[in-house]
This record gives C-alpha cells, structure tokens and sequence, in this order.
C-alpha cells in the first residue's frame, strides 16, 4: 500500500507558505469528493487504549469520523481496506521545542544542567533566524511523518508561530516568557483545532508575578498554560534555599530574584502551588524533582504532567517515578523535548523508551499518554487521541501483526517505531 501521508513534502511547502512564495498548503484531488462517507477497514482498530476491534471500520465524512464498528456492517460504498495491520489515533506530542530544531547535535550535557542550558543559550544565539526556521521545518516534518497528528510548540522567539499555525498540526504554539516582565501583556487566541496560548519558562527563571499574570490571560481564555516544573536538582535547590549554582547564574545574566518568594524550604511543585499556577488547564512539565506530597498537590488540581523521559535521561540522568504518578491518579502525558536533547521527534520512540524503563507499566496506561491524554491537555479532548465519533478523520495504519490484542498493544509499544507509518488524511 502506497504511503498515503501528507506529511510527505511538508517542508517546502510550509517554508513557501510562510515566506509568501505559494498561495496553497497542498494540493487538492479534483476527483475526491470529501463530503462522501468513506470507510477504512482493517484486521484492528484501536479506537482507544481500551476498545479494541477485530475485523474493524472506521467511516470518515467531512474530515470527521462518523462511526466505528467491527465485520462487514458499514453502510458506505466507497471502502479502503488498509490490510492485516492496525488503524489507531494519531499521537500526541505534548511538549516540544521546534525552535531548538537546528541545535540538533550541537550542544553535548557534558559538564551538567546548567552548563548544557549556558551552551544551548550561545549557540542559539549564534544561528541565523532563516537558520531556525527552516530547520524548525524540518522538525514539522518529522513530526507528521512519525506518526504525530497534534503537538504542543514552546517558543521563546517566536520564530516558529506561523510554521506551527500553517501545518496540518492540531494543537498549540505556546509563548514562552520568562524573566521579570510583567508589563508583557501577549496575546492569546482558543480555536476548534489550533490555539495560541502561553507558557511560563519555570518557577527559576520567572518572577512570581508574570507567572500568575501568565496564567490569568491563559485562564481567562480557557487555555491551557504550560511550565516546567521540578525538572533538575539545581531548580530545586534554588526554590527551597533562594541560592545555589542557579542564583549564580540569575545574577550573572542580570536576573533580579530577590522579590520572588523562594526559599522557603517548598519543592518547585508546592512552590507553583502557592502562587496559583496549578489547575486542570496546567501543563506541568517534567516534574523529577518530587515526592509524595508534590503527586497529592497535583492530582487534587487536576494538573497534567507531561513526561519527556528520553530527554530526561540524557541532561539529567535520572527520570521521574511515574509509577508512583500514576499510583496517584495524575494525568500523564507524553513530549520528546527539543532535538538539542532527543535524537527524534517521535512519540513512538518515546512510548517504546518508557515501556523499557517502566515495564510494570501496562502497554494500554502508555498508549493513552501519547494519545488521548495528551489531547486532553492540549483541549483537544474527543476531537485527537481516539477513533470515536466527532474526532478528526486523520489517523495512522500500520503493517502490524499480532494473533490478540495483548500480542498487539505490546507490538504498538515496542516495535511500531520501527515500521512504515501511513498517516491516513481526513
């Protein structure tokens, strides 16, 4: 079966669009009338981490899916039968720097954290803006073609907003500040399947007072905000004691600190808690650095934690203990960070890393974090992340084998990162 992805050829035409070259995202089949129903059919639909179809359909009309089912009881006549494989939800990349795309391989976590940040921060400053663009392309591209339907973009620059807003991406390009700004008073737009809202950097390197004001514009427009939280020992230290390695390196960039709250002997979470930045619209991303009492806080708010574990392997050598997360009842999520720490984009790659770290955890809780609870918090709860009715007609098949459902959920996990991934367009 030809790959049928529009992910294909992404890349020029978004870097076209954007620089005003070409008036057309892609082009459009005369012959396709994508008002008519068509169904897909296939030996497994995975409509969600919990209903599994053999022998199952899923009919599509006006980019939406209309009706999922198993056997042969579809009422269209226009039918695709993908094969023996496995139609599922799109993924959901939750957190991902585009911007940092073109620092792939350029700054190693040789001398720790906060030198690795002091690294990216140089060579950052020393590519050209036509440089991060077209590379944050590349990441779009990349993004699509492994299997990603919907992502959450931080950015600090801006640069990457209208690659974001012009790609078939669902989600949300967040505005990223950090600092002492308070007078900022950017933007924020909530829409169907795109939305701009905002993030905050970290409760080390932003004043309490943008980080409440952040979360009132984002609250205020029933968007979700989004923060790293808890991610390295050096952020902790700096919350409970008000000094630490990080203080240094918030003076030596000119960063006042004195007026923001810390030191007080809380963890990063509690701190967050106690300005009022954790809510069921929370993003908190990360979260290494904390215990028991910090799982309580979060699952009483209703805040969603994003996990980008490869990521934190690499520039911290230790990972979150998300048995206990999810012991707790917390929303888990999944991201892969930027390129500057992962090797890829891919949410595959990433469910097969967490599945090898954590194998007490089932194949279905790991599904669901790269899927519908990653739509969840991004807002796009019942339109990415399953195969129900009313979601989008975009999805993915494939070339899987498996005799049961265990044999397949556990064939998703570990080896779909290795197969051709078909990305089926509405």
């Amino acid at each position: 079966m030809p790959d049928i992805s529009p992910g294909r050829g992404i890349v020029s035409t978004i870097w076209l669009k954007v620089n005003n070259r070409m008036t057309a995202v892609k082009p459009q089949n005369k012959h396709i009338n994508h008002f008519r129903p068509v169904t897909h059919r296939a030996e497994w639909v995975v409509v969600d981490q919990n209903t599994i179809l053999q022998n199952g359909y899923v009919v599509v009309q006006a980019g939406l899916i209309t009706e999922t089912g198993k056997g042969k009881k579809f009422s269209t006549d226009s039918v695709v039968d993908h094969g023996n494989g496995v139609i599922l939800p799109g993924l959901v990349n939750a957190h991902t720097h585009l911007e940092l795309c073109a620092l792939k391989n350029r700054v190693k976590p040789e001398n720790g954290f906060q030198a690795w940040v002091q690294k990216l921060l140089a060579e950052r400053a020393s590519l050209k803006p036509e440089t991060i663009q077209r590379e944050s392309a590349l990441g779009i591209e990349q993004l699509l073609s492994s299997g990603c339907i919907a992502a959450g973009d931080i950015s600090t620059m801006g640069i990457t907003k209208d690659l974001f807003i012009h790609s078939p991406l669902l989600g949300i390009w967040f505005q990223e500040c950090l600092g002492n700004d308070s007078d900022a008073s950017p933007a924020c737009r909530k829409g169907p399947r795109q939305s701009i809202s905002l993030a905050g950097h970290a409760p080390h390197t932003t004043s309490p007072e943008l980080l409440r004001r952040l979360k009132a514009i984002t609250s205020k427009g029933d968007l979700p905000f989004s923060i790293h939280l808890a991610e390295s020992q050096e952020e902790a230290v700096f919350i409970a004691n008000g000094e630490g390695e990080w203080a240094d390196f918030l003076v030596e960039r000119g960063i006042e600190f004195s007026s923001w709250g810390v030191g007080n002997s809380r963890t990063p979470v509690q701190h967050a808690d106690q300005i009022g930045l954790l809510d069921s619209n929370t993003i908190a991303v990360h979260v290494i650095q904390s215990n028991e009492k910090d799982f309580k806080i979060l699952q009483e708010k209703g805040s969603s934690v994003c996990l980008c574990l490869r990521s934190n392997h690499l520039l911290h050598g230790e990972l979150p203990d998300v048995p206990s997360m999810l012991k707790n009842r917390i929303h888990l999520c999944l991201g892969t960070d930027s390129l500057a720490s992962v090797d890829t984009l891919s949410i595959f790659d990433e469910m097969a890393f967490a599945a090898n770290c954590f194998p007490e955890i089932s194949p279905a809780d790991i599904l669901a974090m790269a899927t519908q609870n990653g739509a969840k918090a991004l807002g796009l709860d019942g339109l990415a992340g399953t195969l129900a009715p009313g979601a989008t007609g975009s999805f993915l098949y494939l070339e899987l084998s498996a005799g049961n459902e265990k044999q397949l959920m556990e064939s998703i996990i570990h080896s779909a990162a290795q197969q051709t991934i078909q990305r089926i367009a509405a």
